[in-house]
Parts: C-alpha cells; structure tokens; sequence
C-alpha cells in the first residue's frame, strides 16, 4: 500500500545562509530538535567567505540529515530555489540563519497541510531596540484578504505542498517581500489554499545585516514590482489597491502633504535684485 504523504509527511527543511557562522548553529539546532523531526536539512550557502561551512561540516558530522549546499551569491530567494530543487521531502519549510523555530513548530503546522496547501503561523518579531511583538495578531479569519492588503507571513514561518513550491518558487528579481509574493502567487494557482494557524512558530531578529534587510529605495522598488505581478488580485480589494500604491508610489507625495518636507524654493527665472550701496 502506498505511502499517504500527509499522514506522515517527510519534511525538508531550507535554510539559506551567507557569512552568519555565529549564528547559525543555533537555527539548526530548532531545526534538528523538532518534536517531529525532519526528513532533511539542506543549508544552502549563497557564497559565503566566513566559517560556515566549516561549522556545517562539523554538525553534519554528528546528523547525516544535514546537508551542505554552496553556491557563487545569489540573494536568498535563489538560494530558497536551490534548495527546492534539491529537496526529496513531500513538504517544504524554510528557516532563516538569523531566526529560531520554536520546538513544536512542525508538531503545530503539519496537521493542517494538503495538496497545494501553503500554511503559515504567526511569529513574535524581534527589533533591534529591543522591542517585540506578534505577527499578525490574533486570529486570521480571511486571510486571502488580508494578504492582499499586507504581508502577514514570514517565510521562516511557512510549510507547503513540495510540489506547489516546484511550480511556483521565489522570484529571484526581488529583494524585499518574497514571502508575500510567494503567498500571493499560491493564491493564483486554482485550487491552492493559504492556511494561517494562529499559534506562535517562531521568533525572527531583525538584523542589520540580515540577507533580507534593504534600504527604503529597495523596498519600494520590490512593493512596485508585486503590485505589478499581482495587479489583478489587488484590483479586486479597493482597500488592498489603495495601500500598496501609497505604499509603493505616494510618500514623497504624502510627506509633503502634511508639511514633513517643506516645499522646495522655485528658482528665479527674471534678473537677480542687486541690493543698493550704502549712500554717500
């Protein structure tokens, strides 16, 4: 009798990975430590210089489930798709070298995993002033609406249909919000589903230098080009249409409307006044 693939599902687990040695052995360790554990860990080194895969080297030692990939740099989303393509497992969940799973993180998520099901559960996102809080809060009764208004996933929250991924994969163009235009494309595929299950699974740092962190001119770059491959589904959301576009094209506009950045002086196009001499 075959195998039901959801009943027991084989998991692999991708982590890209570039120049963060210091950190990574403990999110492999939250991987590795799972209540339920993982067919497989594909680390997927996008060209790193440091120790890592000295330190991936040594793990894999101790745990034949872990597997070293390298590749020249890429960027994360290339490295994701690496890592896809290599994975024999029937799902597919991500990890970040910055972030931490929680223990029952697969335990948590599998349950409400099927055919062309994307799920996600919620995170407590760290920021670098210390500061913290969950995301998204509380329960996500629709959330195809609300991921067409805003990003509420994390990639390092995610597992899906290994198949679904196959199909779809990141797009290696963005820089920013690769979780949310993976989540959006899932919501495009007929039949597929996005899950969310209101439970923390995660805790992600907000690192400076991060493999995802940009600068404000990346991030609006990449908001322009989800708005532009994901046109129709924010079209069908007044609301969702209107905040991506302020979002994406309208805070010079805005800034100026309420006075944070003070109209610039026209130049003058007449003569120059020359003021008058002291009189004599």
């Amino acid at each position: 009798m075959a195998r039901a693939p959801y009943a027991a599902p084989r998991v692999s687990v991708v982590l890209p990975t570039y120049n963060r040695e210091a950190v990574l052995p403990t999110a492999i360790a939250t991987v590795l430590d799972q209540t339920v554990p993982v067919h497989e860990l594909l680390v997927v080194d996008d060209g790193s210089t440091d120790g890592t895969a000295a330190v991936v080297d040594r793990i894999a030692g101790h745990d034949p489930r872990v597997r070293y990939l390298h590749q020249p740099n890429s960027g994360a989303s290339a490295a994701r798709n690496r890592g896809i393509a290599e994975a024999s497992g029937d799902v597919i969940a991500f990890q970040d070298s910055d972030d931490l799973w929680r223990l029952t993180f697969l335990e948590t998520l599998l349950p409400h995993l099927g055919p062309d099901r994307l799920v996600f559960g919620s995170h407590v996102l760290h920021s670098r002033d210390g500061s913290s809080h969950v995301v998204p809060r509380g329960m996500v009764t629709d959330p195809v609406r609300v991921l067409r208004r805003r990003n509420i996933a994390s990639t390092q929250t995610i597992v899906a249909d290994a198949g679904l991924l196959a199909r779809i994969g990141f797009d290696t163009a963005l820089r920013r919000f690769q979780d949310w235009d993976l989540c959006l494309a899932v919501l495009a595929v007929p039949g597929a589903r996005v899950v969310h299950v209101p439970r923390v699974v995660a805790d992600v740092r907000r690192e400076a230098d991060s493999i995802s962190e940009g600068s404000a001119a990346v991030r609006d770059q990449a908001l322009r080009t989800v708005f532009r491959k994901h046109r129709r589904q924010f079209l069908r959301d007044p609301v969702a249409l209107a905040r991506i576009v302020l979002r994406a094209w309208g805070r010079p506009f805005l800034r100026g409307l309420v006075g944070l950045d003070p109209p610039r002086p026209r130049p003058r196009t007449g003569p120059v006044p020359v003021a008058p001499g002291p009189r004599s």
